[in-house]
């Protein structure tokens, strides 16, 4: 003989079926709704109020404002169904009420990422093409010399430098003023990749005891700042015409009254001028 399995049917919790009220008048208490609910067998009810900002200490002697909604829990579907037929539209404390079966909130499942758009995605997007000899080193000292940086890329031939001031806008949002910071462009002779000489600059080399930032430059930023170099320098050899003499007094007193710094100076150690680019 042997022995059937037992169930314990006292720890599985019997389903109840939830009636959603809206409409609820706010003077309506959750003793009240009861009892107005209580020949359909309701054996519990809520009634919600905003206790969002209830919790500090600042908000817990005011009074609580319910929401106008209210939550009835049945035994079974049978009589939920009553009372929503029967009581759906009737009148509460001069309030008509509205009776519905709770739908329970399932969150959606988040999609996983598709690999193959993430792939297409990251081809779609062109970067800019890289010099094969040429670095780019920025958050340099404002009043960095030539000869500091050849003696940075000593190991790697330096051929040009060209040393420039760019402005960076930290924060898009927020309308601060740019921040300056400078920078320069250094072309090396060396079998070498030029990706392994950055990697061997940034871990051993420093200047001025600081750590130095240095990556592969952009030809486009190269070509930018050699046509600055180049249109500099045909405006200095071809200044403007003279001007009237009225003309020439009105001019000395605008440039008294301005106080705008220079677009270009000249380098510190050498003949070519340091750039300002924006």
């Amino acid at each position: 003989m042997t022995e059937q399995p037992t169930t314990d049917t006292a720890a599985t919790p019997a389903a109840v079926t939830t009636v959603y009220i809206s409409n609820l008048p706010f003077t309506a208490s959750e003793r009240d709704l009861h009892t107005f609910l209580s020949d359909y067998g309701a054996s519990s009810v809520l009634i919600p109020t905003q206790t969002i900002r209830r919790f500090s200490k600042k908000h817990s002697n005011k009074p609580r404002k319910p929401l106008g909604i209210a939550f009835a829990q049945f035994a079974n579907d049978t009589s939920a169904s009553k009372a929503i037929q029967d009581l759906n539209g009737t009148i509460f404390q001069n309030q008509k009420l509205f009776l519905k079966l709770h739908v329970p909130y399932e969150a959606e499942p988040t999609p996983e990422p598709d690999a193959k758009k993430l792939k297409e995605k990251k081809k779609g997007k062109k970067t800019p093409e890289t010099a094969a000899d040429t670095v780019y080193c920025h958050d340099l000292p404002d009043d960095v010399t030539d000869s500091e940086i050849r003696e940075l890329f000593q190991l790697y031939c330096p051929q040009e430098i060209w040393i420039y001031r760019s402005k960076v806008y930290k924060r898009k949002c927020i309308p601060f003023a740019p921040h300056q910071i400078t920078a320069a462009l250094v072309t090396l002779q060396s079998e070498k990749p030029i990706a392994d000489i950055c990697d061997d600059v940034v871990k051993t080399a420093t200047l001025r005891s600081k750590p130095v930032t240095v990556k592969p430059a952009y030809v486009s930023k190269i070509q930018e700042i050699k046509q600055l170099v180049k249109d500099n320098l045909t405006n200095a050899r071809d200044p403007p015409p003279p001007a009237a003499p009225a003309e020439v007094a009105q001019e000395t007193q605008d440039n008294s009254e301005a106080n705008e710094a220079p677009v270009c100076a000249p380098a510190s150690s050498s003949d070519r001028p340091a750039v300002a680019a924006a």
